[in-house]
């Protein structure tokens, strides 16, 4: 009686390991598979995030040099950011310093200098002053944040459209209500689950993109996302079959597949962290890098570069 109750306990731990000694066999192999760099005739972006300064830049300028370093060979059209685009150093007003030092001694130099940045806001955008990135959009062209959540529409071609959103996820997590988060815990999340129900709702266009700080599908056992992201967003991506959801917040590059829906967590510019693999892993590394996009009629293509340009993952979502 003794060994069947002990064989009946350990065969959900081993279920467990077999499963991530699976998931992992297949991170090892799943990005050996062939995809050539997009040319500059494509549509082509940079998808950054966590990018704000610690305790130094970390690996922020050799990823910006990468990324100018790239762009001439893809031409990318624009960068998306999910947020922490400050952290210890944030920005208080739309002319702090901070913007100078943290964000445009590296980014609005060399190639990419006068490319449009679309960006969302972190949980440490939210330690600092949230609306200074909104009055920075005001005097700043190729900054665009009008507001804390919003949509717009790039057209690929002639006939193919992509629907971004980019919902500020801060209000979701309940723990920010309390630690001191710059007037996160005024934001109505009713309002901005209606507000992406009626966009999405409206959607026709041929991809469906959803941009939020905080993962939603994560690598790991200990996530720190709250329930309430995960039970009142994901619902949505689900309803009107969102293609890809991007998000940061991890610091590490990873891929998950769920409910026919690919989650990629972009990482962060300042240091990588660790991270194992989980259910529905694709990829997963502790990196430091960005996102290179590309996109057609029939093909939605990501490319996860690190800080010394090398090519670490490529995946192609088909229709």
């Amino acid at each position: 009686m003794r060994t069947n109750r002990a064989q009946i306990l350990l065969f959900p731990l081993l279920l467990v390991v077999i499963i991530i000694i699976g998931c992992w066999i297949g991170g090892l192999f799943i990005h050996q598979q062939h995809l050539s760099l997009p040319s500059a005739k494509d549509y082509n972006f940079f998808f950054v995030t966590d990018y704000g300064s610690v305790t130094g830049p970390g690996m922020k300028k050799q990823i910006a040099d990468q990324m100018n370093l790239l762009a001439p060979k893809v031409n990318p059209r624009y960068i998306i950011s999910a947020g922490d685009n400050f952290h210890s150093e944030s920005a208080m007003s739309a002319t702090d310093p901070a913007w100078k030092t943290n964000f445009e001694q590296f980014f609005k130099v060399g190639y990419i200098k006068n490319l449009d940045w679309y960006t969302g806001l972190g949980n440490h955008d939210y330690a600092g002053n949230p609306q200074a990135q909104l009055d920075y959009a005001k005097i700043h062209p190729h900054w665009n944040m009008p507001a804390r959540y919003y949509t717009f529409i790039k057209k690929t071609d002639d006939s193919t459209s992509i629907r971004f959103v980019i919902l500020d996820t801060n209000p979701f997590q309940t723990k920010y209500l309390k630690s001191g988060h710059a007037d996160v815990a005024r934001q109505d999340t009713k309002m901005q689950l209606h507000w992406m129900d009626s966009v999405l709702a409206s959607s026709h266009e041929r991809w469906k993109i959803v941009i939020g700080h905080h993962p939603i599908v994560n690598s790991g056992i200990f996530t720190g996302i709250d329930s309430k992201l995960i039970e009142q967003i994901n619902p949505l991506l689900k309803k009107y079959k969102v293609d890809v959801y991007f998000s940061g917040h991890v610091h590490s590059f990873q891929h998950q597949q769920k409910d026919n829906i690919d989650y990629v967590v972009g990482a962060s510019t300042w240091k990588g962290r660790i991270i194992t693999p989980w259910l529905y892993s694709k990829y997963w590394k502790n990196s430091t890098g960005f996102t290179l996009c590309s996109v057609d009629a029939h093909h939605f293509r990501f490319y996860f570069i690190n800080e010394k340009g090398h090519i670490l993952y490529r995946y192609s979502r088909n229709k």
